[in-house]
Order: structure tokens, then C-alpha cells, then sequence
């Protein structure tokens, strides 16, 4: 018997119930449902070695394994499947860990859905075909999944290639308060080591990514990139708001760089927004990116109440709100990543690691 999580649980209920509705609607940037949408012509999935393909023919799904006819479905049939499943996920295992569903077990059998998530070695978690009205096209478009059913997923895992390193800057800063401040534990010690470090009159500056393929796609976007998510890493801990929106808001204001903002132009809302969709639909911290798009269709998302919105890459503003609205600072583990301490380099500067981590709010 299958066992999942909620999210996981999220993505086979978005393929029946979108099976069920045959439409695409969009979304705007706060998670609204909108009345644009695109016909649903085919969806494809993949499972271990297995392509699964639904093709819509007015009410009926035909179902393929690997291109071979294995069912003919209505798709009413899969509405009334995607109401089951989604009244289980919001019930199952009060919201912790891999559960079972017992209760459509059979259906999943006459499918020949052997696994809930669906294999991707990219961005995108399923292939949607759809007719778009704007091009007269019907494109097979690569979607990236999110669930707001489940716990809110990570957009950038934290890993090592994604560690900034900071030079302390500061004429108290000696060995005598690098003590001090490593002495600092609890669960929230990394904040209140960079709050005592501001205490202290340091500075941070940004010395290096650890990871120089992350250093330099981050380049691909702007040349100021690292250095502002540098700057908006340290002043989420210091104002204790770890929101991306309000980083950006906080950051234009003060403005750093010293760009020209007396025209309009939205310099640091721009930049972080280019980089949340690179991560988003491509890029790979440690993985030199080309600037191409693997989830070339967008984003889906399973709202709380069940519907499903898409953000299409088509119209990117909409899918950059969305991201930059929906997106956290998130504090890794500072042990399993080595980070958060303050130490000495080898050329006597003073320096602390930070892991850049962003999840779903």
C-alpha cells in the first residue's frame, strides 16, 4: 500500500481533480483564483520507468502506460476521486509524516499509479499539454507543484554550496568578544550572536560564496546579486523578520548600493525577483546554470481550500509576485552546516558563515 505525506498526496490529488475539471485557471500574485484559464488537452507523468499519459476526450480520460490504451475513465469519475483525496490529506495523520489511504487504493490499482510523487530530474513534477488561446499553440509545458495542504515546502535548499561568508568588520571586534559571542546558545543563538555582533558595532561585508558555480550564476542574473542577498540575509536576523517582501521594502529604502531611485526604478524588487524565478523553474546552486528553464510552464498550487492556481511563465509578473509575496529567510541547522560562529581566517580577519535557506511562508 502507498504511503505519503501530505504534499506528496497533493500532487495526485491535482492530477484528478484537474483530469476532472479539464481547465488550467491562473492565479495572481496573493494566491487569487482568476477567471483566465487554459483547456487541459493531456497531462503526463512519470513514475520509476513508467510514462503515464491522460488524454482528455470531451468526458473521458484515456489512460496510457508507456503509450499502450490501459482504461477508458470518465472524467467525473476522477472529480469524485480528487473530493475523496483531498478531504483524507487535510485529515490524514494530523498533519505529520507518510500516511496511508486505504480508501482509493483500488482506484490507484485500475491507474496503474504505483507511486504518488511523480519522478523528475528537473524543476518540473508533471507535463501538462494545453490550448492557449493567446498563441492559437498547444504546448507540452513542464509544472513545478507546490502544496499549501502539507508543510510549506522549500523553494532553495540549504546545503554548503549555498553558505555566504562575512567579514567582521569593527575595532571591538578581538578574540575577547569572538568568545563571547560563540558562548551564545539557544534555539535562537544565530540571532542573537548577529544582534550582539550589531551591539558591538560590527559590520558585516560579504567576503565570498563557498560555492563558486553558486557565486557565478548568481552573476548570470546581476552582478550585485550576491552582495544584496548578502545584505537582506543579515537585516532579516537583525529586524527579526525573515520575510522576503519585507526585505526588499526594507532594503529599497535604505538603499544600500546607492542606486539611482529617484526615477522609479525598483532596483533591489527587481533583482530578487530574477533570482527567486531562476530558482524557481532552472537553477541549481551547484549545477552551472545556463539561463534556460526546466519547469517551462510555471507553477501550480494546491491552495488550503482545494482549489488549484497556476502561474504561467507566459505571464512572469504574476508568477514573480507570487514568489516574492509567499518566500521566508529559513535558519538551517547551524551544526549540520557549520555555520553561525565566528572565527578567525588565515589571514587574522574575523569572519561568520551564513546558510542561505528560502521556504514558502
Amino acid at each position: 500500500m502507498i504511503s505519503a505525506n501530505k504534499g506528496e498526496w497533493s500532487e495526485l490529488y491535482l492530477l484528478f481533480k484537474l483530469l476532472g475539471e479539464k481547465k488550467l485557471y491562473a492565479g495572481d500574485g496573493d494566491l487569487n483564483k482568476l477567471k483566465e484559464f487554459y483547456p487541459i488537452l493531456n497531462m503526463i507523468r512519470y513514475e520509476l520507468e513508467r510514462r503515464m499519459e491522460y488524454k482528455i476526450n470531451d468526458n473521458i480520460i484515456t489512460i496510457l502506460e508507456n503509450g499502450r490504451i490501459i482504461d477508458e475513465i470518465s472524467s467525473r469519475t476522477f472529480l469524485s476521486q480528487a473530493k475523496n483525496l483531498f478531504e483524507y490529506i487535510m485529515n490524514g495523520a494530523n498533519g505529520k509524516g507518510a500516511f496511508e489511504i486505504p480508501e482509493i487504493t483500488s482506484f490507484l490499482k485500475r491507474i496503474h499509479c504505483k507511486k504518488v510523487k511523480a519522478k523528475s530530474d528537473d524543476k518540473s513534477d508533471i507535463n501538462i499539454v494545453i490550448h492557449d488561446y493567446h498563441t492559437g499553440l498547444e504546448p507540452n509545458l513542464g509544472f513545478s507543484i507546490k502544496s499549501e495542504a502539507g508543510a510549506a515546502p522549500t523553494l532553495l535548499n540549504a546545503s554548503k554550496a549555498t553558505t555566504f561568508t562575512f567579514r567582521l568588520l569593527g575595532r571591538s571586534m578581538n578574540d575577547s568578544l569572538m568568545r563571547k559571542i560563540n558562548r551564545i546558545e539557544g534555539r535562537t543563538k544565530l540571532q542573537t550572536r548577529i544582534e550582539e555582533l550589531g551591539n558591538n558595532k560590527i559590520r558585516f561585508k560579504l567576503a565570498e560564496l563557498q560555492n563558486e558555480t553558486f557565486y557565478n550564476n548568481l552573476l548570470m542574473i546581476d552582478t550585485f546579486l550576491p552582495d544584496i542577498i548578502g545584505q537582506m540575509m543579515i537585516d532579516s536576523y537583525q529586524k527579526k523578520d525573515s520575510n522576503l517582501w519585507n526585505a526588499v521594502c526594507r532594503t529599497t529604502k535604505t538603499n544600500p548600493f546607492n542606486f539611482n531611485l529617484s526615477l522609479g526604478h525598483a532596483h533591489y524588487e527587481y533583482k530578487i525577483k530574477s533570482f527567486l524565478i531562476a530558482i524557481a523553474l532552472g537553477m541549481q546552486p551547484a549545477t552551472p546554470w545556463s539561463g534556460r528553464y526546466e519547469a517551462t510552464g510555471g507553477y501550480l498550487v494546491v491552495k488550503e481550500d482545494g482549489d488549484i492556481v497556476c502561474f504561467h511563465i507566459y505571464n512572469r509578473n504574476m508568477l514573480e509576485d507570487y514568489l516574492l509575496k509567499n518566500t521566508r529567510f529559513e535558519t538551517p541547522s547551524t551544526t549540520r552546516y557549520n555555520c553561525g560562529t565566528v572565527y578567525r581566517g588565515d589571514d587574522g580577519e574575523y569572519y561568520f558563515d551564513l546558510v542561505l535557506q528560502i521556504r514558502f511562508i
